[in-house]
């Protein structure tokens, strides 16, 4: 029976119910703050395949009017000669994605319903105001993990190109780094969709072409 009358004997059980409990809160932590984690990235993971789907469908929206009959370049090469935003040699393919999707003559809203998803990682801007997108930025569609998502139109999957990272899940420029990007193949050699196009993320460790990207495709993963 526990000594009310005992201060001493008081204190000391008090402590020692204390580190029970810190001994217990410690273990939770070990145990829950993985799995935490895990679920954070998970639901970005699933976030961006929601980003990636809503722009396929775009793209396959742009590609279905008469005047186009294509799917949006990812050079800036417009065919009848509309459009003259200069190609850069940063972000280009989804630059050129972004601008001919909001493009004035189009039928279709692209998607100006999700402008949350835009960014602009290298800085660059237009001369003039790009269409429907109304800036002059040249902005890209950011993954959850503030990166650009890439593109690339099937006539081009042999080109290589650059992206300019977000720096990180803050978005420090100083720790933003440029990648070169290729378009991705079957362990067979051949291209995803070789008559459309690609859309992929760097996904979660924020590095293009590895097993973790987050595309508009199954990744096919290296025999173990």
């Amino acid at each position: 029976m526990r000594d009310a009358t005992n201060p001493d004997r008081l204190r000391g059980f008090t402590l020692i119910e204390l580190l029970i409990v810190i001994g217990i809160l410690s273990m939770l932590l070990v145990v829950l703050v993985p799995q935490l984690v895990e679920g954070k990235q998970t639901a970005r993971i699933h976030e961006c395949g929601l980003r990636i789907e809503a722009a396929a469908a775009a793209a396959r929206a742009y590609e279905s009017q008469r005047r186009f009959g294509d799917y949006p370049p990812d050079d800036f090469r417009d065919p009848d000669g509309t459009i003259k935003v200069p190609r850069d040699s940063v972000n280009p393919g989804i630059e050129s994605f972004l601008v001919f999707l909001h493009r004035m003559d189009s039928r279709e809203p692209g998607l100006s319903d999700h402008e949350d998803w835009f960014g602009n990682t290298d800085g660059d801007r237009s001369d003039t105001v790009l269409g429907r997108l109304d800036r002059k930025e040249k902005v890209e569609l950011l993954d959850p993990w503030g990166n650009p998502i890439a593109y690339f139109h099937h006539r081009n999957y042999g080109e290589e190109q650059t992206y300019r990272m977000g720096g990180g899940e803050e978005g420090d420029p100083e720790e933003a780094e440029e990648q070169v990007v290729q378009a991705w193949r079957t362990r067979d050699g051949r291209w995803f969709h070789p008559r459309s196009f690609q859309l992929f993320s760097a996904g979660p460790d924020g590095v293009f072409n590895t097993r973790d990207d987050v595309a508009n495709f199954v990744i096919q993963e290296e025999d173990d």
